[in-house]
């Protein structure tokens, strides 16, 4: 009991001790914790603590473009909207309209007449011109952010193909097409249209045309070209377009031999000249049969006058080789195809050209035949006549010389009484009869009459061309030549048979 009591004591003493050296009074650690905070607060009461939490400033974004570059088309006369659509915008902000360097508006105010500015800060302009095309852009003020919009307006002049804009384009066609080209202007004046095509102007007579509507109808290879339109104001520099036509048709076939002289054992050569578009191909045919390659047949394709060329070679010619053959020609579009005749009778004679000297007719025909001809009969007659004179003209026992050639040249000469006269030859050799060759006109100037006109220039052609009547020249000069029949005087005529 004693010693608890002494150890009590002990204890009681240090811890009287201890509170005295630290100048503390016997407190939990609760209180020390406030003494510690109330230390705190001194401290930052006299500034030499951080300082009190503050709510964080919340800035806004700036304004931005999504699209900082715009193109812009439009037509002479349109209303266009110039669109200024930032992002962020809001009531610091201001925006600015330029051209160029020019100012056009400010804010909601448009300093140019030209112009107006709407509620959204887009700029608006009326009834717009080649002129205005050109670089505007909107400028959002005070970060200095800008959209730049490049505008460009049409022509003075367009042309609609089918109400499509086609100025100064190219277009393709399909031969039977119907199409209508219109020309029209964007100008305060009035203008007259004037159309023209491959550098020949249209006329104007037609009432479509007149109004700057040119209507194709039907189209085939003979509307193809450069069409161009002329808006005339009057000025030094008048608006004016053009459009680019290609048409794509069937082939046109031809030749200048529908009929072929052969000779028996030799070899004959068949053509045909065509044009197509888009490209065509070509082949023979004979009795159904299209021909191919082989030791009787070969075909050569060649250019020949801006014209496609087909050529068939017969070899060792017999009687099982004459008759027709056909050049066919197709492509994409159609087809086409012309006749030829393959036979041991001369081919039809060519006119060659004629002389007048008074009353006086000096003619010359060339005719192809590798037999030798043994006649030739030249039939002729007045305008307006029903009936032909026939006159037989050469022995062809004088003209063996240079038979390899097969071109034989037929000269005559005849005198006829003044009037419009129409002659044709035919020609006979070892085998048989040429055709007619066509119609060649003639005319005798009366010296007391100047009515009777000279032909036409093209009615006179050299080589292997074809001649053929002038309904123009038998009109004028019917009333001269009707009562003149009885008076034709032939003269001992002259009759050479030459080998070219």
């Amino acid at each position: 009991m004693r010693a608890a009591t002494w150890m009590f004591l002990i204890c009681l003493l240090i811890g009287q001790f201890n509170s005295d050296l630290c100048g503390a009074s016997p407190v939990d650690g609760a209180n020390e914790y406030q003494d510690d905070d109330y230390d705190y607060n001194d401290e930052d009461d006299a500034g030499t603590g951080s300082p009190p939490l503050v709510a964080e400033e919340v800035l806004s974004a700036p304004p931005y473009f999504e699209q900082p570059d715009i193109v812009l088309k439009a037509k002479p006369g349109d209303d266009v909207i110039l669109n200024c659509d930032a992002r962020n915008f809001d009531i610091s902000n201001v925006a600015m309209w330029y051209r160029q360097s020019t100012v056009l508006s400010n804010g909601l105010t448009a300093v140019s007449n030209r112009v107006e500015v709407l509620r959204n800060n887009s700029l608006r302009l009326a009834s717009v011109t080649p002129e205005d095309g050109d670089d505007y852009y909107c400028v959002i003020l005070p970060q200095n952010v800008r959209q730049h919009t490049a505008l460009t307006v049409g022509a003075r002049l367009s042309i609609l193909c089918d109400d499509r804009d086609v100025t100064d384009r190219s277009q393709t066609f399909k031969q039977g097409d119907h199409h209508r080209l219109v020309c029209q202007t964007f100008l305060p004046t009035s203008t007259a249209i004037k159309w023209s095509f491959n550098g020949q102007r249209l006329s104007t007579s037609a009432e479509d045309t007149a109004n700057g509507v040119v209507v194709l109808d039907n189209v085939d290879e003979e509307n193809a070209g450069v069409y161009q339109c002329l808006g005339d104001d009057g000025s030094a520099d008048p608006p004016h377009g053009m459009v680019s036509v290609d048409v794509q048709y069937s082939p046109k076939v031809s030749t200048h031999r529908h009929h072929v002289n052969a000779e028996e054992g030799g070899s004959a050569e068949i053509y045909c000249d065509y044009r197509a578009n888009p490209i065509a191909i070509s082949f023979f045919i004979k009795d159904g049969k299209t021909l191919s390659l082989s030791d009787k047949y070969s075909i050569k394709n060649s250019l020949h006058k801006q014209h496609n060329r087909t050529t068939l070679r017969v070899k060792d010619v017999d009687e099982g080789d004459l008759g027709e053959y056909l050049c066919h020609v197709e492509n994409a579009i159609g087809s086409n195809e012309v006749r030829v005749q393959l036979s041991y009778a001369p081919e039809t004679p060519q006119f060659e050209n004629s002389t007048v000297e008074g009353n006086k007719v000096t003619m010359h025909w060339l005719v192809r035949s590798m037999q030798p001809l043994s006649e030739a009969v030249l039939d002729y007659k007045l305008s307006k006549s029903i009936r032909w004179s026939t006159v037989s003209m050469i022995k062809t026992q004088h003209h063996n010389s240079g038979k390899e050639s097969g071109v034989w040249k037929i000269t005559h000469e005849i005198e006829l009484t003044p009037g419009l006269w129409h002659v044709r030859v035919k020609t006979k050799n070892t085998k048989g009869w040429s055709n007619f060759a066509p119609n060649h006109d003639i005319i005798i100037q009366d010296p007391e009459d100047a009515s009777v006109e000279s032909p036409p220039e093209d009615l006179v052609r050299a080589g292997f061309g074809i001649g053929g009547g002038s309904d123009e020249a038998e009109k004028k000069n019917a009333a001269s030549t009707i009562g003149l029949m009885s008076g034709l005087m032939l003269s001992a005529g002259s009759i050479a048979l030459l080998r070219l």
